[in-house]
């Protein structure tokens, strides 16, 4: 059982960094799918984009009765389909995956610490994406394309803060101080005879920016939402559909969290039962939790580059 959770939580990393493989279903941005990713991925990406674009079709129906009829059962059903929306649209690329899995991989946590870390990056997008359109949309009447177009440029500079805290991460793990544990990590020695100075603060103080550097990246989607939910007349609508989306993006990004977490216990408990010492390996999940964290942002980056 030790071993099969420490493959589920290598698997998890895996997933939680690679790139989607299909197209935004609402902006239509991401690179093409080729023939070799979807036969890879047995077809599920498509299946995925498919029912994103359903739940999407579904919204906008709902938005035209809420503006047409005030229905109150539009409403509601525009705060579920938008819940659901999120769980299933934060499976793709960005909203601070890779970041989440990655910390926890090389740092020391409770699970509790993944469900809040997952939660907060939800949240701070959904935010970051509502200033966004009322300062664009709703201030300077700017048009549809031009605030999705100023979106990416926030995207760029977000990934690029990720990018360079991941470097941070990847110089302590080099120097044997990137295994730190953050507020409420479980360790059984406290006192970490190999990491001097360093202690709970310094965990908590990377893992606080990580949170803001990926919350400034606004989700599209729920940009999109606000921007039709101005078309419709309804943006307190639409803010109410954001944060109902960022609910179900905080459950799915909450989820690897907490997977990542228990994965490295397992990992490093499965190592510690063989009788073998864990220091390095530590060291080993420290580093290529910061490799991960750069390749990924390096390769959104570059994604929101191209569409600058």
């Amino acid at each position: 059982m030790p071993r099969l959770r420490a493959l589920l939580a290598v698997a998890m990393l895996l997933f939680a960094a690679a790139p989607a493989l299909a197209t935004d279903p609402l902006t239509g941005r991401g690179p093409p799918t080729t023939d070799g990713a979807a036969a890879f991925a047995g077809g599920a990406v498509l299946r995925l984009a498919e029912t994103q674009r359903q739940l999407n079709d579904a919204i906008s129906a709902a938005f035209h009765k809420v503006r047409d009829r005030g229905s109150g059962g539009a409403l509601a059903a525009i705060l579920g389909l938008a819940f659901l929306y999120g769980v299933l649209h934060a499976i793709g690329p960005g909203h601070g995956k890779a970041v989440v899995a990655s910390y926890f991989v090389a740092n020391r946590a409770r699970w509790t610490s993944g469900i809040v870390m997952g939660s907060l990056i939800s949240l701070i997008q959904g935010v970051t994406a509502v200033v966004l359109v009322s300062l664009l949309a709703v201030l300077l009447q700017w048009r549809q394309f031009d605030v999705l177009n100023r979106a990416g440029l926030v995207e760029f500079v977000s990934y690029g803060l990720i990018a360079l805290l991941g470097l941070v991460m990847l110089g302590r793990g080099i120097a044997g101080h990137g295994c730190a544990h953050d507020h409420g990590a479980e360790h059984r020695d406290h006192s970490d005879p190999h990491q001097p100075g360093r202690g709970p603060t310094a965990g908590a103080g990377l893992r606080n920016r990580l949170v803001v550097a990926a919350g400034l990246t606004p989700c599209a989607s729920a940009i999109i939402i606000l921007l039709f939910a101005l078309a419709n007349q309804a943006l307190a609508v639409g803010i109410a559909a954001v944060a109902s989306l960022s609910l179900g993006m905080a459950i799915t990004v909450s989820a690897i969290g907490v997977a990542s977490v228990l994965g490295r216990r397992a990992i490093v408990g499965t190592i510690e039962r063989i009788g073998v010492k864990t220091h390095r390996l530590e060291q080993g999940l420290a580093i290529s939790g910061a490799v991960v964290i750069v390749a990924a942002s390096g390769l959104l980056m570059a994604g929101a580059w191209t569409r600058l």
